[in-house]
């Protein structure tokens, strides 16, 4: 287990500073704790060169030529940061190239193999004190709930990064790993009672995986089943908000998931997450099993005289409480026009909102 030592903080503090440019923000904690959590992931070497990378990614050649360092050695370091999940390498036309990545979503979740006692309980020291602030509380939103399709009323237009299975079923290659939030919680003798190897990863590139350590590769018809067992479990699916350039879909609890259970700690569970449909209960169908309302993360729904109720204020519209009803008395809706949201067209759109709204500056990261 590494340890957290009292050392020179200036490394980490330029990490920081450098990290809080990127869209997606960092947040700064009282008591340092956002500088432990460096201090635990990179060394100060590291650290330090982290800080001075870009976002576009650069070549061991461009990276020594504008930062005036001998090339002498600096593979090694870069691949071995790449490892340790701090940086990305990436293979393309014009080399392999290195890049600057964020804190969430980005280096926390590289730390997957990495994660131990002492770092799962420095990330939950950080998100008990850093709150919503920069990620969160900007718009766009980083996270969107995926409803699951098949309850969702038929006549409705579903767009196709609405619908889980479209955006594996688009992908040309896939992966699956396990979830590094009940992978930290279980650290914290947390365990979670949901499966955990539920995160799925795709890419439009075949062969993606093939070499991943961290995310063994598994076909379209496996990380399509993994949805389904997702489903079936009562787990909530999510991704990027964007309408294009999905990579992931996490497959979340309000027990573990850093997002979900935070949320309803503020409670605030249609604060950023939510779909464009809600939860709709045909009371003719309805005898008030109470299967619905077990399976709800977010106490929306609730059996009042062998009749289940909804509050409208807590459905996320993720439909999992809709699948098991064994009257299909429920369906997902739309919600009211003023309701809904379009997420940005691509990555970069998503980016360039966000930095506009957090008035951050990140051109010199590209």
């Amino acid at each position: 287990m590494q340890e957290v030592q009292k050392i020179n903080l200036d490394p980490y503090e330029k990490l920081a500073k450098t990290l809080d440019k990127i869209p997606n923000g960092f947040t700064y904690t009282k008591n340092d704790i956002h500088l432990k959590i460096f201090q635990w992931i990179f060394t100060e070497d590291e650290a330090d060169l982290a800080s001075k990378m870009k976002l576009m990614g650069e070549t061991i050649e461009e990276l020594s030529c504008r930062l005036d360092i001998p090339t002498e050695g600096l593979g090694y370091k870069l691949e071995k940061m790449v490892k340790k999940g701090q940086i990305l390498g990436i293979n393309t036309s014009t080399g392999r190239r290195y890049a600057l990545i964020p804190l969430i979503v980005g280096i926390y979740e590289e730390q997957l193999d990495r994660l131990d006692q002492e770092f799962a309980q420095l990330c939950e020291d950080y998100l008990e004190k850093h709150e919503e602030n920069g990620l969160f509380d900007t718009k766009p939103p980083i996270f969107k709930i995926i409803p699951i399709k098949r309850v969702i009323k038929t006549e409705l237009t579903i767009y196709p990064y609405e619908i889980a299975e479209e955006l594996i079923k688009r992908s040309k290659s896939w992966g699956v790993r396990e979830c590094i939030c009940k992978k930290q919680q279980g650290l914290l003798d947390k365990p979670c009672s949901y499966p955990k190897t539920v995160c799925l990863v795709f890419s439009r590139k075949e062969n993606t995986f093939e070499e991943s350590e961290l995310t063994p590769s598994i076909t379209k018809e496996e990380a399509l089943k993994h949805l389904k067992d997702a489903e079936k479990a009562g787990l909530i699916h999510c991704s990027m908000n964007v309408q294009t350039g999905q990579n992931y879909i996490c497959n979340c609890c309000t027990c573990c998931c850093a997002v979900l259970r935070n949320l309803t700690k503020w409670g605030r569970p249609l604060g950023f997450v939510k779909s464009n449909f809600q939860i709709q209960i045909d009371d003719e169908l309805c005898d008030g099993c109470n299967t619905c309302a077990d399976r709800c993360h977010f106490g929306a729904l609730e059996v009042i005289d062998d009749l289940c109720e909804v509050d409208l204020t807590k459905c996320v519209g993720c439909g999992v409480c809709a699948i098991e009803c064994p009257e299909q008395a429920l369906s997902l809706v739309a919600r009211h026009l003023e309701e809904r949201s379009q997420p940005p067209e691509t990555v970069k759109d998503w980016m360039t909102q966000k930095a506009v709204s957090r008035k951050v500056d990140p051109s010199d990261l590209l």
